[in-house]
């Protein structure tokens, strides 16, 4: 039997932390003799207490630690717990990992800032286009993938082939954290046959379709959107209907990110 102080110092825990183990029933001591009220403790508690450093590492808490050391409760109990755990720490992961590429994005933008890409923004006339259209609200703008999906899926199924471009249209007023309305417009030559989300329309004829290119990386598009911007105060014009996007290059065709290309159409008229 061991002393509070010699147990604390056998098992790495803090005497002030071991009192606290024993006031919340997660860890009493073996004996606590009548007389002196000193806490006595076994070998065996070693094993105990490093179960439970272990468990509050793994961001358990005190209450959730008693249930998963009790012999009380069930298997099915524990791994229910456990897997709740589990599935909170890979969402953490995910979302640090999403910080982290934004972090070396940002790097990658900061030490590029005195050689920017290039920009060249062209003004095309674009006729009305036939259009087989697929639209949702989405998540996240990061979720488009998953229309993507469905529309390969349908086209698939109806053995339907584009007779040109499939626009990305974004038809919320501004940029939006959720809820994004999102509707793919794939260019056709006759009309197909629809289903309750997948219909026949069109896209209207845009007099002054300002067009840039971006190369690279998805995430890295707000460079474009800069200069985008920049073209527009310069030469007085504003966006007055929703902007359009097509994918040429992208995961599905190339291995290097830095390979991609993206093409902005954004429908411009004079302030």
């Amino acid at each position: 039997m061991f002393k509070i102080g010699d147990f604390s110092k056998l098992s790495r825990i803090s005497i002030r932390m071991l009192r606290y183990y024993d006031s919340k029933g997660l860890l009493k001591p073996n004996k606590v003799d009548d007389f002196t009220g000193y806490r006595y403790y076994s070998s065996e508690q070693i094993h105990m207490i490093n179960k439970i450093h272990a468990m509050k590492e793994m961001g358990f808490n005190v209450s959730e630690i008693k249930i998963l050391i009790s012999d009380e409760n069930s298997k099915d109990q524990i791994l229910v717990l456990l897997n709740s755990r589990k599935r909170e720490i890979i969402d953490t992961v995910n979302e640090e990992e999403e910080k982290l590429s934004k972090v070396n994005t940002l790097i990658k933008m900061i030490s590029m800032e005195d050689k920017n890409m290039k920009y060249e923004i062209a003004v095309k006339n674009m006729p009305k286009q036939k259009v087989a259209s697929l639209r949702d609200t989405i998540p996240k703008y990061e979720d488009e993938g998953i229309l993507w999906e469905e529309l390969q899926e349908i086209c698939k199924e109806k053995d339907i082939k584009p007779d040109g471009p499939i626009y990305a249209i974004y038809h919320d007023e501004g940029y939006k954290e959720k809820d994004v309305d999102v509707e793919l417009a794939m260019v056709i030559d006759n009309d197909i046959e629809e289903t309750d989300r997948f219909k026949n329309s069109s896209l209207e004829k845009v007099e002054k379709m300002a067009v840039i290119m971006h190369r690279g990386r998805f995430e890295e598009m707000t460079k474009a959107y800069e200069a985008l911007g920049t073209w527009l105060e310069s030469n007085e014009l504003e966006i007055y209907a929703p902007t359009r996007v097509i994918y040429h290059k992208g995961p599905w065709s190339e291995n290097d990110p830095e390979d991609y290309l993206t093409e902005i159409q954004a429908p411009v008229k004079k302030i």
